[in-house]
């Protein structure tokens, strides 16, 4: 088996040997620039542990010559990273990397949150993470390492930068950051369940908020809603767990089927820092007030609350693309924001709730 160190790898003699006999028939017939023929094995072989797929890598690598990036699979260290590079190693195909967080301010987690967007939840309700700005990210509770001195739980981060190979999820980019996920839980001692690999990019099921008991947007059926703006009702969609690191529940007109506000819970420490930079680069924070507190904006609000001894941070963004200006009422958006983080807290048992009061803060000009 690979030990992921760059220059340094074992397999078993057959692997070996069946490996190099294909390099050796591709290249006696076609030279180098038969390469992209059989390098996604080669480098599911040789980096990241071994922990990869070549067939994945064959969907997901470009058609070009490539290199092996620096790699600290199998090396002891704290923080795993590894992936494959263009041949001149300018810049970045595929760039994963794995490591614990414990929730500071400066952590693994801290740049995935700054401005109020909605994440792309592309796998699976039973994989805990989501599309982020530059590819998949996979955030698991770590019960093998125990609690920090703070008492913060500790999770392992896992992130694939796979904007150098695709533009939107694809099962490829998913199922990579699944099996990278898994070989970095086993390496590190997470003690996190093995995750299942995904078989596609999961469709958003849009609901009427009449039928959706049984998932985390529950919620929305059992409030009076205020009217959409086509006047046409709602679809709620409910894409995460319930005890997801970040949840969300999305509302939807139901004539036009464009999100009015998109409702997300963000869990543990690593939280404050983003949304203290959400307020402070985009609200006109009055004297008396700080980016720290819970707050409405323009276009969305922030509500806060103590989760298994650690902060949650729940926000409620609603804008028109392209214009910033709100789909709702602030004062509607108020109130969605108010009734999901009370059902938030409810669900994780969670206390010192924090609400935003009705002032509209402006935004940043």
């Amino acid at each position: 088996m690979a030990t992921g160190r760059r220059g340094r790898w074992w397999l078993p003699s057959g692997r070996v040997l069946g490996i190099v006999a294909t390099a050796v028939v591709v290249l006696a017939g076609g030279g180098w620039l038969a390469k992209p023929l059989w390098q996604p094995w080669w480098y599911a072989a040789t980096v990241c542990g071994g922990h990869l797929s070549g067939e994945d890598l064959a969907g997901l690598l470009p058609d070009k010559r490539l290199q092996a990036a620096d790699d600290t699979f199998g090396s002891g260290s704290g923080v795993l990273r590894c992936g494959v590079d263009t041949n001149d190693g300018r810049r970045y195909v595929l760039k994963i990397e794995a490591q614990t967080d414990t929730g500071t301010a400066q952590g693994p987690l801290a740049a995935e949150f700054i401005i109020p967007r909605k994440p792309h939840y592309a796998f699976p309700k039973t994989i805990p993470g989501y599309y982020g700005e530059f590819g998949p990210v996979i955030i698991q509770e770590c019960p093998g390492l125990g609690r920090d001195a703070d008492g913060r739980a500790r999770r392992l981060v896992t992130k694939v930068n796979a904007l150098g190979a695709e533009s939107a999820p694809s099962p490829q980019s998913l199922r990579t950051a699944v099996n990278a996920a898994n070989g970095a839980a086993s390496e590190l001692g997470c003690g996190a369940a093995p995750l299942l690999l995904p078989d596609r990019v999961e469709a958003a099921r849009k609901l009427a908020p009449s039928q959706a008991e049984g998932t985390m947007c529950d919620w929305l059926g059992r409030i009076t809603l205020p009217r959409s703006p086509s006047g046409k009702g709602w679809k709620a969609v409910a894409p995460t767990d319930e005890r997801a690191p970040i949840t969300n529940c999305s509302l939807l007109d139901a004539g036009t089927g464009e999100p009015a506000v998109e409702l997300t819970g963000w869990y543990g420490s690593w939280t404050d820092k983003p949304f203290d930079t959400l307020l402070s680069a985009n609200v006109k924070i009055p004297k008396g007030h700080s980016s720290h507190d819970a707050l409405l904006s323009e276009n969305f609000g922030r509500a806060k609350a103590r989760c298994a001894g650690e902060s949650a941070n729940f926000l409620a963004a609603s804008y028109a693309p392209h214009t910033m200006r709100p789909v709702l009422p602030m004062s509607q958006v108020r109130y969605l924001l108010s009734e999901f983080a009370k059902d938030q807290t409810e669900r994780r048992s969670c206390t010192d709730l924090e609400l935003p009061d009705p002032t509209v803060h402006p935004n940043a000009r």
